[in-house]
């Protein structure tokens, strides 16, 4: 089943929502600016979208476009590798710079949205190799806190790669072995996730609704999920995050109402859209060319918001100029996706160029 266009629009929009989310929540503690708590305090719910999408388009590609297991690890590979080692040379590269001019912001145990331990050639290993979430060993840089949800996404792929494209008992002992590297805390979570495989299954039946019935549906959809927010956000811990069985209890409690409000509103969508073209052709621009930087974005954007404030302490504290330092975050943002996140295309044909060299020298 071929995805709607407009519904690409719809998906591509609700990816830049989550990841300004993430962004504005951490600019808010970065440079300690009092935002509303609706969207101050969103970067876990940022990351809750995320999942849901990862879970859709997954579940998507896999039956549409990825027809092996070999062609699914490419097209993965090439998606968190088109990003990843830019964000750790980012993180590295700040850290370096901003640590010589304010070695005090980057201390252990200080402010400014500074967490984690120094880069060190193990911990970027384990951030490169999506192996920094195993378990209960969690091992994170110094603001490099984003990159945490990426190995309980690679783990996820994994995971659903197994059972789709898995038979009999290899299935059910690759998912047995998938838990016991990857840990509960990365399992808990996986239902969330797959809350958006389950709502590219429901756009299977081809549910059909009116413009007008999907429209008033997805206004309540939206507004149980602001009411939902608003209400019980402060039992929700971030996803990474172990305390009491009962809260981790409540916690998930919120995640899977908010997930599921979510998966609802893109299968609502999808049931009510037109045939023809929902979207001006300005507004598809736009969506496209912001979406298109949206990992570069959420992954990137911490270390350089750390190092402004290093470079620029008078933006700590002062709503002007938070924003200013905000949009030279955007801007840098922008620049690095043009060298990574958009030019997946580059690298894709540069390693298929590769690909003849490498088996010679094999055969060598």
């Amino acid at each position: 089943m071929a995805l709607n266009k407009n519904v690409s629009i719809f998906l591509e929009a609700l990816r830049l929502f989550a990841a300004l989310l993430v962004f504005v929540g951490h600019a808010g503690s970065v440079f300690q600016i009092e935002l509303p708590s609706l969207v101050g305090h969103s970067a876990k719910e940022g990351v809750a979208i995320f999942f849901v999408l990862s879970g859709f388009v997954i579940a998507f590609v896999t039956q549409e476009k990825e027809p092996n297991w070999r062609a699914f690890a490419k097209a993965r590979a090439l998606r968190m590798y088109s990003v990843v080692p830019l964000a750790a040379a980012v993180l590295i590269g700040c850290f370096v710079l901003g640590s010589t001019v304010n070695p005090a912001l980057y201390a252990a145990g200080a402010g400014g949205g500074v967490a984690g331990d120094p880069p060190s050639g193990w911990l970027l290993l384990r951030y490169v190799t999506f192996t920094n979430e195993l378990w209960f060993d969690r091992g994170m840089i110094q603001t490099g806190a984003p990159f945490w949800s990426l190995a309980f996404e690679v783990a996820y792929y994994i995971g659903f790669a197994i059972w789709f494209y898995g038979h009999g008992r290899w299935r059910w002992a690759g998912i047995v072995l998938w838990f016991l590297v990857f840990g509960p805390r990365v399992a808990l979570a996986f239902p969330l996730w797959l809350i958006g495989a389950v709502a590219w299954k429901a756009l299977g039946r081809r549910w059909r609704l009116s413009p007008m019935s999907g429209g008033v549906a997805l206004v309540a959809l939206g507004f149980g999920g602001l009411v939902w927010r608003r209400s019980y956000a402060t039992v929700a811990m971030p996803l990474f995050e172990w305390s009491s069985m009962q809260k981790l209890a409540f916690s998930m409690g919120y995640y899977v109402v908010l997930c599921g409000l979510i998966a609802a509103a893109i299968v609502v969508f999808a049931a009510s859209v037109p045939d023809r073209d929902l979207w001006p052709n300005w507004s598809k621009r736009v969506i496209r060319f912001w979406a298109g930087a949206s990992f570069t974005l959420y992954i990137a954007h911490l270390p350089v918001m750390v190092l402004l404030t290093a470079l620029w302490p008078e933006c700590v504290g002062s709503a002007p100029r938070a924003s200013a330092a905000s949009a030279i975050t955007i801007v840098a943002m922008l620049f690095l996706a043009e060298l990574g996140e958009r030019r997946k295309g580059a690298y894709q044909r540069i390693s298929l160029a590769l690909r003849p060299g490498l088996r010679m020298s094999r055969q060598l």
